[in-house]
């Protein structure tokens, strides 16, 4: 069979678990706010794969392999320092966001700004700014539609018409319980093959070993192997990674990530939670630059 018989097959059964998902996670609501937040719903391990396959977008399985296939090794260190801002964000804010949200029962971060510091504009200027990131869900429905577009040899329209329908379809369906599910079993999946690949980079397969895969590289330009690459802004300089760390230390209270401390069933095992997301975390970013 071909590739095109192949994918349609893991496409209709991958849609069929994630519907399921989303059925097993309309059995599990009982309430808005168990919709909203599934609130103390599920444990460290599931939350943690959740969290980082969220955290790893369209951006990362699409932007940074083509960014590392342009610029050479440089660019491994955005994916190192990509999920380190994150998460250092998460172990800043996360007891404060989880305790106080779970106290007062808010179901989103802007709801949360507003409760926490009493201020309404604050809430409503904080939803404003959730608004304007659509371009951010835009991005990962481009995403699906490059990745079915290219698999299935459909048009653009068809592509997106599936991303969007099977992504609206179980959120529908089971609301943040088969959000954090289907982020689960995907962030498992992602976790599995991100394995086998960086096994294959290091083994330097298809190349006859890492050791020829470099010099392979050097041999087209000795700037795709070295730590700095003057060619992009990102990877110029220590200033250019630093800048990188800065400005993901937010990323983790983006509404659609954030929300998973209040899903955390023990909050004792916050640090538990947050060990294993970095971990994932790093080994998803880093196996999509290796895998250019």
């Amino acid at each position: 069979m071909g590739l095109y018989t192949w994918s349609w097959l893991f496409l209709f059964g991958y849609v069929a678990v994630m519907v399921g998902f989303g059925l097993l996670g309309k059995r599990r609501v009982v309430g808005a706010d168990d919709f909203a937040t599934a609130r103390g719903g599920y444990g460290p391990f599931l939350l943690a794969l959740a969290f980082a396959s969220t955290a790893a977008s369209g951006a990362t399985f699409l932007g940074l392999p083509d960014l590392t296939y342009s610029y050479g090794l440089s660019t491994l260190w955005i994916a190192f320092l990509y999920p380190f801002g994150i998460y250092l964000g998460i172990l800043i804010s996360q007891r404060t966001v989880s305790r106080y949200g779970n106290l007062t029962g808010t179901r989103s971060i802007p709801e949360y700004l507003g409760e926490r510091y009493q201020s309404e504009g604050l809430r409503i200027s904080a939803a404003i700014f959730s608004l304007i990131l659509l371009f951010y869900l835009a991005g990962q429905l481009v995403a699906g539609l490059v990745m079915f577009e290219m698999m299935l040899g459909l048009s653009k329209f068809s592509a997106l018409a599936i991303t969007t329908i099977v992504l609206l379809g179980y959120i529908t369906f089971g609301g943040a319980h088969a959000d954090f599910l289907t982020d689960g079993a995907q962030g498992m999946l992602m976790v599995l093959l991100a394995l086998a690949i960086l096994a294959m980079f290091l083994l330097g397969t298809g190349n006859g070993g890492l050791g020829n895969l470099l010099d392979n590289l050097r041999s087209q330009d000795e700037l795709l192997v070295q730590n700095f690459h003057p060619g992009m802004a990102i990877t110029a300089s220590v200033w250019s990674y630093f800048s990188v760390v800065v400005a993901h230390i937010p990323l983790g209270l983006l509404p659609h990530i954030g929300n998973k401390l209040w899903a955390l069933r023990d909050q004792r095992s916050q640090w538990r939670f947050l060990i294993m997301a970095f971990t994932f975390g790093c080994l998803l970013y880093t196996s999509d630059a290796a895998d250019e």
